[in-house]
């Protein structure tokens, strides 16, 4: 996903969900931070100690970054394809599924992310937990290794063609996707496909992953996974805000009032492909009450990092009270977790 749903949606959602305007911005902009934290140099901080920065992303097509075998378990696999554990193989227990209930690995981020209530990061940690989860409704079918298992036919690669700006997007779709292939990681075999909430679109694998979900992986309707993404994180947001330990709702999702999921549908059948004109709808919506209720705070809102790129924390007396250091300290803690708990319960690294 982009930054359209992964800050301007989720805002909206946690708005919805009950957070204030202050909240549902800290989730929101962590949720988009994860794609934008690129930072890997270590900060000093007043001369006293140093901070080691977590990154959490890469551009798809920086080859050198992508290629390192190790990036790949810190960066792609932990915070953008979460592995699903489905499947005998360990090359299928790698591949993103859908953040259901009956995922564990998703399950277990989950948890974490509900039993940091009451920490200062726990809003931050929220943020990036929600980013995992709405990418696990786009990214699945892919794992975040350089792999062969990632590579499709590119000749399959088709998507409906409406106006010339779906056209323009299939053909940069085929062109990229073939040139990026190379790098084998992700999805970058089909470019941005995934990324776009209203595409539906469909393609054949080299090698299909032999995983057992009820979905199909290789005939996508971005505009149904994404709103499924969107009620996980309602009923997400309200078992936060309720402080419970799980997601109590039966199928592991909250319904939204009729005006509010009509309008959420409508943002994600919008037929635009660009990320920023997308952000504007959900910015319109927002503003014309058609979500929520909305206050002065919600009006005018835009992405805006300024308080959490790494260098704010640089000869910073109270650098620990910062955006920049509390996301730092939550995506810490989430790695840890990926690396040491989730990882080895799904048979795919031992500890």
């Amino acid at each position: 996903m982009q930054i359209d749903m992964h800050f301007y949606g989720t805002y909206a959602i946690a708005r919805i969900a009950g957070f204030s305007s202050d909240q549902a911005r800290t989730i929101a902009t962590a949720a988009e931070f994860v794609d934008e934290a690129v930072t890997a140099e270590p900060v000093e901080m007043n001369g006293l100690t140093y901070v080691l920065p977590v990154v959490s992303a890469h551009r798809m097509y920086d080859l050198p970054e992508n290629s390192n075998v190790m990036d790949q378990w810190r960066v792609w696999l932990p915070f953008h394809f979460l592995p699903g554990g489905y499947g005998n193989r360990v090359a299928d227990r790698v591949v993103c599924a859908w953040g259901e209930p009956d995922n564990v690995a998703v399950e277990s981020i989950i948890k974490l992310a509900l039993d940091q209530k009451g920490q200062r990061h726990d809003l931050h940690m929220l943020g990036i937990v929600t980013h995992v989860l709405q990418d696990t409704y786009a990214h699945y079918g892919f794992s975040g290794f350089a792999t062969d298992r990632n590579r499709i036919r590119q000749s399959t690669l088709v998507s409906p063609i409406n106006d010339f700006g779906d056209l323009l997007n299939v053909l940069w779709g085929k062109a990229s996707g073939a040139l990026a292939e190379g790098s084998r990681l992700g999805h970058a075999s089909v470019s941005t496909c995934p990324d776009i909430p209203h595409l539906s679109w469909r393609f054949r694998y080299e090698e299909r992953p032999a995983i057992p979900v009820d979905y199909d992986l290789e005939n996508r309707d971005n505009r149904h996974s994404f709103y499924l993404s969107c009620t996980r994180l309602h009923a997400l947001y309200r078992a936060f805000l309720a402080g419970a330990g799980s997601i109590d709702e039966p199928d592991g999702h909250a319904a939204f009032a009729p005006q509010a999921e009509a309008s959420i549908k409508a943002i994600l059948a919008g037929d635009d492909n660009d990320k920023d004109r997308r952000s504007e709808l959900w910015r319109e919506r927002i503003e014309a009450d058609g979500l929520f209720p909305v206050s002065r705070d919600d009006r005018d809102l835009r992405y805006d990092d300024a308080g959490w790129r790494f260098d704010i924390m640089r000869n910073n007396a109270v650098a620990a009270t910062t955006h920049a250091y509390q996301f730092n300290q939550a995506a810490a803690r989430y790695l840890d977790h990926v690396h040491n708990q989730v990882l080895p319960g799904l048979g795919i690294l031992s500890n």
